[in-house]
């Protein structure tokens, strides 16, 4: 039997021997979803349900985890409201993540919103985020904050979000091993070392992705696909008590190749073999990538107040060729992030304050060349990129009796980018320069309390910066950096209400509405389809509202809904032949409905889950729209019921239950019509976790 066929096997005859077992000590707990617990991407200290005049969403446990293939963040983040995950399958540039429609221009990784792992920052100096070294089958928080709160972090617009891996058990020694096998190709292992040591507690973690891709090759016509993608992530934490507090060491690395399919234009996604683009294929379009991380943070009591601090630093190299073009980039980069909060009690209330610093460099070695059918061309850019990135902030919060909370805050941050030319022959101009891009960035709350449920509302600046690739990407093909991209700026208000009802369940709803001046917009052209170059609209506006509902229906059943309505739309955007004003901001669905159910019954669970998305534009003239879908993935298993000295987690799981025919994500504004990234059909996956000692 195969690999495949053996874990369908164990996995099948676990599933049956074990569904109607009962809970085993360390899952007898409540069930109830909603949890007012504390926000570890705080300045101040709130909760979810009190005194935070900004929304937040958190999940955590298993419902990140259980029946995942740990292969793409999408099965994690599920109906979280004013979040847009468009899984692209294609590990080369990964999913594109929108919150509240900032981050979907991406070319690849996240951008627009600020994002850490276990209290060190996965967004660089520049602003680029990327998750390829996220232990996805490890997380065991994740938190996010919509809306930009300025005066905490900074360069984005869109948000924060924070993922946090599983703690290290409290028990001497524990072992853990955890095997997935699915369609086309997706296998997926992981294994886990998790304990304590004296005073210290420490966890290690191993993965490995591989994927041969559902996107049919046609230049090889054979049947055979091009989007295969192996990858290898390690994760260490240790923790430990250091003076009065707790010291947290954190390592990772990863270790990616992927080719990169690509999008397609309509005519040859009507002839529905959901193919690679040809182009990418000739060309051997992939991405190969090694990254180290360490970082260490230390929270505790100092001088009076409770200090945060963290320093941390990274080393990635990625050898990328796209059409018409293979990147060669060696980055490095690292910083520093310091946080003291305090409480001063007072005669009507309390008043609360923090403040901070944080520096950060990165530094890029860029070479680009031409691309000789997969292989490396003339030399047509070699330059060295710096960037140094600083930012001070002070939030102060006031608690009025327990029914009224008012917070104000500030910040700036001075972002220098610098660029040397080495690439200068001849004739050939010297691109060596600076810019710098500096903003203040003020924001304000207010949460008024009403019995169980409270009002809130907060206005913000936000500043967000070109990335070094961005910048670097002139149509002109010039090296340096290109003097007519600007940084976007912008100022969001928003406001609502949240509260539970009948201590059953959570409800929230927020309006929110964004002025952005100079958005970054991305773009393709002829000279070189494939790779994305950036302008800025003048003044764009996004406008929506998010309802969410999270609670028990009954016992044993839970219902988890979000709906997230954006309209996003350039108010003036011309260029030197085209007028979009007035037209929608493309890459966006203006609507969105993400719905869970899960039923449980002792350590079985059976979990249902439907989206439905709106059509998407795809680019600026708005002449073209990716069609509106329903997709609904059902997952079967066992959560950690005993077997002897073991626990076993078997599990199913089927995505796009009907075979619905649908674009996952869209490329705005590509060359050619090239808008569309298709989705794959019915696809099935098996898997059975293994843990002793825990």
């Amino acid at each position: 039997m195969d690999r495949s066929s053996l874990i369908a096997v164990a996995g099948a005859l676990a599933l049956l021997s074990t569904f109607d077992a009962r809970p085993t000590a360390a899952q007898d707990r409540p069930d109830s979803v909603i949890a007012l617990e504390p926000i570890l991407v705080r300045v101040l200290g709130s909760t979810i349900g009190m005194a935070a005049p900004y929304p937040v969403s958190v999940l955590s446990g298993t419902e990140l985890t259980r029946a995942s293939g740990a292969a793409f963040l999408e099965e994690a983040l599920r109906a979280v409201p004013g979040i847009q995950i468009h899984n692209r399958f294609n590990f080369a540039v990964g999913e594109r993540l929108a919150v509240r429609g900032f981050g979907p221009r991406s070319q690849f990784g996240l951008r627009g919103i600020r994002v850490l792992v276990d209290g060190i920052p996965a967004t660089l100096p520049d602003g680029q985020a990327t998750l390829d070294h996220l232990d996805l089958g490890g997380l065991g928080r994740v938190e996010v904050l919509r809306g930009p709160n300025a005066a905490l972090y900074g360069n984005a617009a869109g948000g924060v979000l924070h993922f946090q891996t599983i703690d290290p058990a409290l028990q001497p020694a524990s072992i853990e091993a955890r095997s997935v096998s699915g369609s086309h190709g997706l296998w997926t292992l992981q294994g886990t070392v998790t304990g304590t040591a004296g005073d210290a507690g420490f966890r290690a973690a191993y993965t490995r992705n591989e994927f041969e891709g559902f996107r049919r090759d046609p230049v090889a016509d054979d049947g055979s696909t091009y989007g295969a993608a192996t990858r290898s992530v390690v994760n260490g934490v240790v923790s430990l008590p250091l003076g009065d507090g707790t010291l947290r060491l954190v390592a990772n690395g990863v270790d990616l190749d992927a080719e990169n399919p690509g999008s397609l234009p309509q005519d040859v996604l009507d002839e529905g073999r959901r193919a690679a683009w040809g182009f990418n294929v000739n060309s051997g379009a992939l991405k190969a990538q090694r990254q180290g991380q360490l970082g260490a943070t230390w929270v505790g009591e100092l001088g009076g107040a409770t200090a945060e601090l963290a320093a941390w630093g990274v080393r990635r190299e990625v050898d990328n060729p796209i059409p018409g073009t293979i990147i060669d980039l060696d980055r490095s980069a690292g910083g520093v992030r310091s946080l003291f909060q305090g409480t001063r009690p007072m005669e009507f209330g309390a008043f609360n304050w923090g403040v901070g610093f944080e520096t950060e460099i990165q530094r890029d070695a860029r070479l680009n060349f031409e691309n000789d059918s997969g292989s490396p061309g003339a030399l047509t850019l070699d330059q060295d990129e710096r960037v140094r990135g600083a930012g001070v902030f002070v939030q102060g919060r006031m608690d009025i009796g327990n029914r009224l909370s008012l917070l104000a805050g500030l910040r700036y941050d001075d972002i220098a980018f610098a660029v040397e030319d080495d690439f200068v022959n001849g004739g050939d101009p010297d691109d060596t320069g600076e810019r710098t891009m500096s903003a203040v960035s003020p924001s304000a709350g207010v949460v008024v309390g009403a019995g169980d449920f409270e009002l809130f509302g907060s206005i913000g600046r936000s500043f967000e910066t070109p990335t070094t690739t961005e910048l670097a990407n002139r149509p002109s093909g010039a090296g340096g950096f290109n003097p007519d991209v600007e940084p976007q700026t912008g100022v969001t208000i928003e406001g609502g209400a949240r509260g539970t009802i009948a201590g059953r369940a959570g409800v929230e709803a927020t309006l929110f509405r964004t002025e952005l001046e100079d958005g970054l917009v991305p773009f393709e052209v002829a000279s070189d389809p494939g790779r994305t170059y950036f302008r800025n609209a003048a003044r764009t506006h996004h406008t929506g509202w998010e309802v969410s509902v999270d609670g028990r229906v009954a016992e044993g059943a839970g219902v988890r809904l979000a709906y997230t309505r954006v309209d996003a739309v350039y108010d003036f955007y011309e260029t030197e032949s085209d007028v979009y004003t007035g037209n929608q901001v493309p890459g966006l669905a203006p609507n969105r409905l993400d719905g869970l159910v899960v039923f449980q019954r002792g350590t079985g669970y059976l979990e249902l889950r439907g989206l439905w998305q709106d059509d998407v534009p795809v680019d600026d003239a708005g002449s073209a729209t990716s069609p509106s879908y329903f997709i609904a993935d059902a997952r079967l298993g066992i959560d950690g019921a005993s077997l002897g000295e073991f626990r076993v987690a078997p599990f199913v799981g089927v995505a796009n239950l009907f075979d619905e025919r649908y674009n996952s994500s869209v490329v705005p504004n590509a060359f050619g019509s090239r808008f569309f990234e298709p989705g794959p059909g019915r696809t099935y996956r098996i898997g059975l976790g293994v843990n002793w000692g825990g």
